[in-house]
């Protein structure tokens, strides 16, 4: 199982109804999208954490640590937005003098990268509330009674059990080369791993092989038939997304009205 799998089972609000989380964090995602506000952008962060760790039951630590990752990615990535080259007599927030240019930050270029950082870890952070409380399993069945193609949500469906397939063999392959002595030195560990990843798709293949004539023996036709799971309807969760889809607009109209 997937550690987001196993987060979005154990959590709070995973019997709640789908269709609400997705309302919940979809339209606050299209929202942060749409609006370059730093207010906005902070408030979806904020809203998203709260209800992940108080109503999801997740831990605030644990919730840092999938925060963190996409953040290390973004800050990495704005640096060369954040520091540019300027004329000397250019008014910076900090930079220094290295001929006849500056190098440094001045208040545009750190506005931007802030709106920037702020609005992908908004929508991120958008993701992580469904992904942390919604099986995905539930947000196929969601995605079957749409007008979405069949084959579609059917090949998704397939695209998401094939990853365990593919973990599961390079977890066997990872014992196998271990129990070998695979990894005693550099140079054998990078052989090893070459014959790893030269045998991991070939070895995969095969196991998918196998798994389709199994669903075919079953009277697999093309897509999936299952029983679709009882949920607990929410009136709270659907209040609440009105109430966070008010306030998001707010703050992004209250920003745009006093930057103007």
């Amino acid at each position: 199982m997937m550690l987001t799998d196993k987060y979005a089972y154990s959590s709070s609000l995973s019997r709640v109804s789908p269709e609400a989380k997705m309302l919940f964090s979809l339209v606050p995602l299209a929202i942060c999208l749409l609006f370059n506000s730093i207010a906005l952008s902070l408030v979806t962060i904020v809203i998203m954490a709260v209800a992940t760790v108080k109503f999801g039951k997740m831990s605030l630590p644990t919730y840092m640590g999938f925060i963190m990752v996409p953040l290390g990615f973004m800050v990495i990535g704005t640096l060369t937005i954040l520091i540019n080259r300027f004329e000397q007599g250019h008014a910076l927030l900090m930079g220094l003098q290295v001929g006849q240019y500056a190098y440094g930050i001045d208040a545009g270029s750190l506005n931007l990268s802030l709106k920037l950082v702020l609005r992908a870890l908004g929508a991120v952070s958008c993701m992580y509330f469904l992904s942390l409380n919604t099986p995905l399993s539930d947000l196929f069945q969601v995605l079957g009674r749409t007008k979405l193609p069949q084959i579609i949500v059917t090949l998704m469906e397939l695209i998401y059990r094939y990853i365990f397939v593919l973990l599961e063999e390079v977890e066997r392959m990872i014992i196998a080369k271990d129990s070998r002595l695979g990894n005693i030195n550099f140079k054998t560990s990078m052989s090893s791993l070459g014959e790893i990843i030269s045998m991991l798709f070939i070895r995969a293949y095969q196991r998918s092989e196998r798994i389709y004539a199994g669903l075919e023996s079953r009277g697999y036709n093309g897509q999936f038939k299952t029983i679709n799971e009882e949920y607990t309807y929410s009136k709270n969760m659907y209040i609440a997304s009105v109430a966070v889809i008010i306030l998001l607009l707010s703050a992004g109209m209250t920003e745009r009205f006093f930057y103007i």
